[in-house]
């Protein structure tokens, strides 16, 4: 293989073992210092003032922050599709406990956040971006943007993707839901060790975690406003899952 340093003297290639997915782009945020940090994908198409608008939105900001974006659907030809979008939608901690509401191709962190993300990296994280929206919501600030600088590809090789119709789509929730069952309560636990000191937003993890195993914790959560998904179809799914304790 070329040396690509020689040829790109601003690119840095680590030669390591392979560690998944989500713990390679979490290790490489542990690697950087600079002061803005995103996540680029191969398969992405970045329009030219993606970079300028999210560090413009967040210069704006005071202590630890993270930028995201809608996102255009188009297919390995940039052909725009049809996508199932959220048109406003809400960050909060009570959804970062329970859905990820940015695309980690869409998302710039500036230093303060990256250096609460890689001080102790989970050993469960679900996605990378999803860690790092929790970490966002629990310490800092989450700047969301209608708008969409990014076009991302869908075709059968993306690890998790939008879907192009209705069956797809609940083919991807399927498949989705067995993935993460037993993982979420996993990412949890490890985001409980991590990060303490906000009684409030503790109480909702520790509240989530102990459903797992009391029916009346279950049966609290299930019907409380705290934690919520973007989409209600997709809320009423969940709180679901909770009560018959499927969801963690």
């Amino acid at each position: 293989m070329p040396n690509t340093k020689k040829k790109y003297d601003n690119v840095i290639v680590y030669y390591e073992e392979n560690v998944g997915l989500v713990k390679s782009f979490l290790k490489l945020v542990s690697y950087s210092d600079a002061d803005y940090v995103g996540f680029s994908d191969q398969d992405d198409y970045w329009l030219p003032e993606k970079v300028e608008r999210a560090v413009e939105l967040l210069s704006k900001e005071k202590g630890p922050a993270l930028y995201s974006s809608n996102q255009t659907l188009v297919d390995n030809d940039l052909k725009v599709l049809p996508g199932e979008t959220v048109p406003h939608p809400v960050p909060g901690f009570g959804n970062a406990v329970v859905e990820s509401m940015c695309t980690g191709c869409t998302v710039l962190m500036n230093r303060e956040l990256v250096s609460l993300v890689k001080k102790d990296l989970p050993d469960h994280a679900i996605w990378h971006d999803w860690w790092c929206y929790l970490v966002c919501e629990y310490c800092g600030t989450y700047v969301f943007d209608d708008r969409s600088f990014i076009y991302y590809r869908q075709h059968g090789d993306n690890q998790l993707g939008s879907s192009r119709s209705t069956l797809q789509m609940i083919k991807n929730k399927w498949d989705f839901l067995k993935k993460t069952r037993g993982k979420l309560g996993a990412q949890l636990t490890d985001f409980q060790k991590r990060f303490r000191g906000n009684g409030e937003k503790d109480a909702l993890v520790d509240q989530l975690l102990k459903s797992r195993s009391n029916i009346l914790s279950r049966f609290k959560l299930a019907f409380s406003s705290r934690i919520y998904r973007q989409k209600r179809l997709d809320g009423f799914v969940m709180r679901c899952l909770i009560l018959i304790n499927k969801m963690l």
